[in-house]
């Protein structure tokens, strides 16, 4: 039994790779069979099966056949189109190019394509004693998509382009915000805000609150200071060669408890705004402030 067991290891070995070779010419020889191969969708107006033979002298038919069918011809041109030998499912329908027997093309039009269509398609082109050549083409007619998936597609791409729009709206107008952290008794404390964006002649900076309520805190136009609450009277600075540069920081002198919160920059001229900034100012107060705030 032993001396047996390679033997019997090597048949198997020997079947596999013959199961193998033999799946192979199968795949090979149906991929190869076929001159062409076209595809349509029903609903299609037509479909045009190739066929083109221009090196057989003195053609003088043309048979496009359907083995498969009975009678087998679809379209048989002879000097002219032949349709009283084709098959009834065919009449009306094929059509070939003109003077297929001068040019050498004898594509047939197959009109409104149907799924029973599809199949092998034979050209037979004959010639002068006798001699004849012959092509196939495969003919595969297929549903329509889902009206549902051609609907998709065009909504699916507007909303790939609207998130783009939208990713890049958010990047160039999002206003940016910068987070600021002062204790209690520092005599001073500056609120960043530097831009490269080109700026007109003319324009003003406004350094403003909302909250608690409306408060300008610093509005600077020309070089000079032209309006401010009175809260921030004396306590604000712009310095005027760092403003020639794209610099807006803020200096804010002896802040206090109630500079916390959001400051808005805003350069503008004649209302058209060209860039702003949030600036947050958090305020650490000492526990002994905080104990004095809670008595008075």
């Amino acid at each position: 039994m032993e001396d047996g067991r390679p033997s019997m290891v090597v048949s198997v070995v020997s079947v596999v790779v013959a199961l193998v070779a033999l799946l192979a010419y199968a795949i090979f020889t149906y991929v190869s069979q076929h001159d062409s191969y076209v595809e349509v969708y029903k609903g299609n107006e037509s479909v045009v099966l190739p066929c083109q033979v221009y090196w057989l002298p003195d053609i003088t038919k043309v048979v496009w056949s359907r083995f498969d069918l009975n009678p087998t011809t679809i379209h048989q041109h002879q000097y002219k189109d032949e349709p009283h030998v084709q098959n009834q499912h065919y009449r009306g329908r094929t059509s070939s190019s003109p003077y297929p027997l001068k040019t050498g093309d004898h594509s047939l039009t197959l009109k409104d394509p149907y799924l029973c269509d599809s199949g092998v398609y034979t050209c037979t082109v004959y010639s002068k004693g006798n001699m004849k050549t012959h092509k196939t083409v495969q003919l595969q007619v297929k549903e329509p998509p889902p009206l549902s998936i051609v609907l998709l597609l065009p909504v699916g791409l507007l909303a790939v382009l609207l998130a783009c729009f939208l990713i890049v709206f958010c990047r160039y107008n999002t206003i940016p915000v910068s987070r600021v952290e002062v204790e209690d008794g520092v005599p001073l404390v500056m609120l960043p805000f530097q831009t490269a964006t080109p700026l007109p002649t003319d324009f003003t900076v406004e350094w403003s609150r909302c909250a608690p309520g409306p408060m300008i805190v610093h509005e600077y136009r020309n070089g000079h200071l032209v309006r401010q609450d009175k809260f921030y009277s004396n306590r604000t600075t712009l310095e005027q060669h760092r403003v020639t540069i794209g610099d807006f920081s803020l200096i804010l002198r002896n802040p206090c408890f109630r500079d916390s919160g959001s400051y808005i920059c805003t350069v503008y001229k004649n209302r058209d705004i060209h860039v702003q900034k949030v600036v947050r100012l958090k305020f650490k107060e000492s526990w002994w402030s905080w104990f004095l705030r809670r008595e008075y």
